[in-house]
């Protein structure tokens, strides 16, 4: 698949003049002109959308006099064009996307084994003061290069084979960076890899050397692979984690078929218009990922396919874009500019598509706010201070008619009490947009516990008389403390919800008007129900308040003990292996005290680093909003030496963070509080990396120059010693809260011993602070143990009490 003609496609200043064949001067004047589309904001090089520019040049005709054989009345725009249909020779070649894989694709055994491999010894070999997202960056760029089939491949395993050393290993990487991130160009994504790829500093080139080898003898399902490892090491907050792959391709194939039921045509693989794709949330592009990957399985070209979304992570953006490149489409992701997508000017809301979906982030507080009073909400005001059913509206407001909808809500959003909400949900009912909802467990995101259902919605013109509901909690086998959905378990759902099942007047055998899917393994109890029982039950679209609650099932809260076991035993072993680490660390802290005295250095803190103080208050608080955007770090974030997210709204625009990009923190920084209670500074390392440091923190950066002098993970321990706290609050001045300048905190005093020294010393306290994890987590299995078994002998106790009952009865 050619992305050469990709309408995203980003060119610099200097191509935007060769395309209207005039000079940079005359763009540098065009860019004053009323309405000349501003650069996609991020980076060193200013950029600009193809199809923004090229709609700018086209209402600007050239003058008689500077026509070059063009035909009177020529625009720019029409001379652009001719230049890229006659030049595209002279543009970077593109690269060609592999066969699609269908759905169901899994990565082989094989595959697993040499990621593990790659995430093993090797990634700490290879990244060096990188951190292992960093590394992974690698990884996913070299796939993405491997499994697109492009000339682009060989050359990194022509130039792997011919380098050597330090010096070769760091153009290899950079030959890496500006490949992929050239490809990103072409996609219409800001480069976004050589910032992270230049970071890694590999131990030998042999290292580096395979790491190539084993890239490019994977297959193509193991992106996801690197993916999964991705979000495990970035620390994605609530706003963008990933989407279960599971759940997305539920998602997917069950809005699929609500537009085939809804559309007349009955949309085949051979019709001449394939189907459109919009997420206005995309996060990493699973759920278009899922989309793409079901119109592939049926022999559909994905090229062809319209896949537009919306992203907030400027970090995950460019792994959606790779994503559905692999998978042959041409997708159109943009960056949002922190604004909601219904008043983002990204977000196009004038086209309408064949399938809308999405996992927006959730409003978890009450919603008892009044109604909103602007926008555009045909099924009613959402509350202010809660998005749930905004995203919902915006959701509706962009489909086509015959389109099909699905979108994760938290459980709360079914059945609020909010007057504002129980209004739009009615609306939304008796206009028959609801085609169902599913109720799915607990724990299936990463880093949030909250339980979800899945809500199904159509075009109006198309209105549903009933709501289906389905209870499908129960579903999925629990794995290092997080559910995940099986095969079995995602055919359960979609069985269940394509049977024929009672309605909610009707009566099964057992007489309960519950029915279940077609897999006699794993049940899905669903219920089928008119608009006016929805309306007696309050409006409500959660599955629970529809499928009445029975009397616990033993096998139910025995299958809760079984796991709560099974975690508590992977919990135990944890704890087992990080404690004969720490032991085995003891060996090293008796290195420690055997070691000479020779080599120690005694320095002041800003002989070695660059300390910055956060911006004024004054200047960042009319940037300051409640929506997405940048997080904020304060002094009540830094905990046990680390960045702790909290959960509150403080946040900066991405738009208007763009000139706070002096005050961004990265791997390796470490973070001290200004103004407030003076404590243990915290060491950035995933979590944290690309926030804004508040007006009351300081950040300390080791100078380049002494990376071999001072380990930051050693320097930010040092600093947490109650020595070195006790320093600094005593030269903390305290006209109303402790504050400490930067000049007072750069005098900090220093003794320091050789850096191997250092690197041991991080190392016993990484190996303590994993012993802590362990048994913190630890702690919380016995707890959850603990309510597993008090549930089981309750439910057995009230089974026992029915039964005597029932026999007093009779």
């Amino acid at each position: 698949m050619s992305i050469a003609d990709h309408s995203d496609q980003l060119h610099s200043q200097a191509e935007i003049a060769s395309l209207a064949g005039v000079s940079r001067a005359t763009i540098t004047q065009w860019r004053r002109a009323p309405g000349f589309p501003s650069p996609v904001r991020g980076g060193e090089t200013e950029l600009f959308r193809r199809s923004d520019f090229l709609a700018w040049l086209d209402r600007r005709p050239v003058p008689r006099r500077l026509l070059q054989g063009d035909p009177d009345g020529t625009t720019y725009g029409a001379r652009a064009r001719m230049s890229l249909d006659r030049d595209r020779a002279k543009l970077p070649a593109p690269l060609t996307a592999h066969q699609p894989e269908a759905p169901d694709a899994q990565a082989d055994q094989r595959d697993a084994d040499r990621v593990r491999e790659l995430m093993g010894q090797l990634c700490d070999r290879v990244r060096g003061a990188g951190s292992r997202v960093d590394y992974v960056n690698l990884l996913v760029s070299l796939h993405f290069l491997r499994r697109s089939n492009g000339s682009s491949w060989d050359g990194v395993v022509e130039k792997s084979r011919t380098g050597e050393g330090s010096d070769g290993a760091a153009a290899l990487l950079r030959h890496v960076a500006t490949t992929a991130d050239e490809q990103l160009r072409l996609l219409g994504m800001r480069p976004a890899m050589r910032q992270a790829l230049v970071r890694l500093e590999p131990r030998s080139y042999g290292d580096l050397r395979q790491v190539v080898h084993l890239v490019g003898e994977l297959g193509p399902g193991a992106f996801e692979l690197m993916l999964d490892e991705y979000e495990l090491l970035a620390g994605l907050d609530s706003g963008e984690f990933f989407t279960p792959r599971a759940v997305a391709r539920v998602m997917a194939r069950i809005a699929e078929w609500n537009v085939a039921d809804g559309n007349e045509l009955q949309r085949t693989v051979g019709d001449e218009v394939p189907p459109s794709i919009y997420d206005p949330y995309a996060r990493g592009g699973e759920l278009l990922a899922a989309a793409t990957a079901q119109y592939a399985a049926r022999g559909g070209a994905t090229h062809r396919m319209r896949v537009r979304g919306l992203t907030h992570g400027r970090d995950t953006a460019p792994l959606a874009i790779m994503n559905l490149a692999l998978r042959g489409a041409r997708p159109v992701v943009r960056v949002s500019t922190g604004a909601p997508p219904w008043a983002d000017s990204l977000a196009s809301p004038t086209e309408s598509f064949d399938l809308v979906l999405s996992n927006p982030p959730f409003n978890m507080s009450d919603s008892t706010g009044e109604a909103r009073g602007e926008g555009d909400w045909p099924y009613g005001p959402p509350p202010l201070g809660n998005d749930n059913l905004a995203y919902v509206q915006h959701m509706l407001n962009t489909l086509r008619e015959g389109g099909s909808a699905a979108v994760i809500m938290p459980n709360k959003a079914g059945n609020s009490a909010n007057a504002s909400e129980t209004r739009i949900r009615r609306q939304m009912v008796e206009r028959g947009a609801v085609k169902a909802a599913v109720a799915l467990p607990d724990r299936l995101f990463s880093h949030t516990s909250v339980p979800v259902s899945l809500w199904f919605l159509v075009h109006p013109s198309q209105a549903c008389d009933e709501v289906k509901f389905l209870d499908a909690r129960q579903v999925g086998t629990t794995v290092r403390g997080k559910r995940v959905l099986g095969e079995k378990d995602v055919r359960a759902i979609l069985d269940a919800y394509r049977s024929r099942v009672p309605r909610d007047s009707d009566e099964d055998e057992q007489g309960t008007g519950v029915g279940a899917g077609t897999d006699t393994e794993i049940v899905v109890p669903t219920v089928t129900v008119p608009r006016a029982v929805v309306g007696e039950r309050n409006w409500s679209l959660s599955p629970v308040d529809h499928i009445e609650a029975h009397t616990p099932r033993r096998n139910t809260a025995e299958g809760t003990l079984a796991e709560a076991l099974d975690v508590l035993a992977m919990r135990q072993e944890e704890a087992r292996e990080a404690d004969a680490a720490a032991a085995a660390a003891s060996a090293v802290e008796n290195r420690f005290a055997r070691a000479v005295a020779g080599g120690w250095q005694s320095l002041r803190l800003s002989d070695l680093c660059r300390i910055q103080a956060g911006p004024s208050f004054s200047v960042l608080k009319r940037h300051m909003t409640g929506h997405d955007g940048v997080p904020l770090v304060y002094p009540q974030n830094l905990r046990e030496g680390r960045i702790r997210e909290l959960a509150d709204d403080r946040k900066v625009s991405w738009e208007q963070a763009r000139h706070f990009d002096r005050f961004r923190l990265q791997a390796g920084d470490i973070v001290c509080v200004r103004t407030g209670a003076m404590g243990a500074p915290a060491l950035v390392r995933e979590v944290g990396a690309g926030w804004l440091m508040s007006s009351n923190v300081i950040r300390l950066r080791v100078e380049d120059e002494h990376h071999g002098l001072i380990h930051p993970g050693y320097l930010a321990a040092y600093l947490g010693r109650p020595e070195s706290v006790a320093w600094v609050r005593d030269r903390a001045t305290a006209t109303g809260a402790p504050s400490i300048s930067v000049a007072a905190l750069g005098n900090q005093p220093l003794v320091i011993p050789p850096y191997e020294e250092q690197l041991h010393v991080v190392s016993v306290l990484d190996t303590l602070d994993a012993q802590a994890a362990a048994h913190s987590r630890l702690a919380e299995a016995v707890a959850a143990t603990r309510d597993a078994v008090v549930g089981r002998q309750m439910v057995s106790d009230l089974t026992e009490t029915s039964r005597t009952e029932a026999g007093a009865h009779s």
